[in-house]
């Protein structure tokens, strides 16, 4: 089901999509407290009718990406569960992506993907989970009625703290990384393992 989606999907228009993005996770400065209107909230839930397992809401949710024909998603639910495996793309508007997709638990359906590696493009994307607009029915709280999820916009908006906690994450991340290359690095016997190796 994965690979049908990165086929379907319209190419990248790289220029447009990487302006696109910037603007929506640039500025991270502004200060204005975000009024939350719940009545303009809505409930993501899997679109599979035997199914309907609640995998985010709206307030979660800060744009989409349109080439994707995702929602760009800050949290999910943990309905939500992300595949430990790395895929790659080798085709499609993901060419040369390497991402973990997330699957419904009720049904173990494909519903989207995180990004981990990417063209210089979609690197604003990187870290963050994309929701597949096809996957989803909104449960709209105001008129109580669910709406496809493709045929609704998804306003971008300002990330503020939470992008700022995404890049603390990362850096996280990176020292574990680097400790533990220190560490290999530092195991006795591995210099000798590598002359031979050489030797071979």
């Amino acid at each position: 089901m994965a690979k049908s989606f990165l086929n379907d999907c319209d190419p990248c228009d790289s220029s447009t999509e990487s302006s696109m993005i910037s603007t929506q996770l640039k500025d991270m400065e502004d200060t204005m407290e975000h009024n939350v209107e719940y009545e303009k909230c809505s409930v993501f839930h899997c679109a599979q009718s035997k199914c309907n397992m609640v995998l985010g809401d709206s307030l979660g949710a800060c744009g989409e990406a349109k080439s994707l024909k995702s929602i760009i998603c800050l949290k999910i639910s943990k309905a939500v569960k992300v595949r430990g495996k790395l895929e790659m793309s080798k085709e499609g508007p993901l060419k040369l992506c390497t991402y973990m997709a997330l699957e419904c638990s009720g049904c173990r359906r494909f519903v989207g993907f995180v990004l981990h590696s990417t063209p210089h493009h979609l690197s604003n994307l990187r870290g963050l989970f994309l929701l597949l607009k096809e996957a989803i029915n909104c449960y709209m709280l105001k008129t109580c009625i669910i709406v496809k999820a493709s045929r609704l916009c998804f306003e971008h908006r300002l990330l503020g703290k939470s992008i700022d906690e995404i890049e603390q994450d990362l850096e996280g991340q990176l020292k574990q990384v680097n400790l533990l290359k220190d560490t290999w690095v530092d195991k006795p016997g591995k210099s000798s393992l590598l002359s031979s190796t050489i030797s071979d």
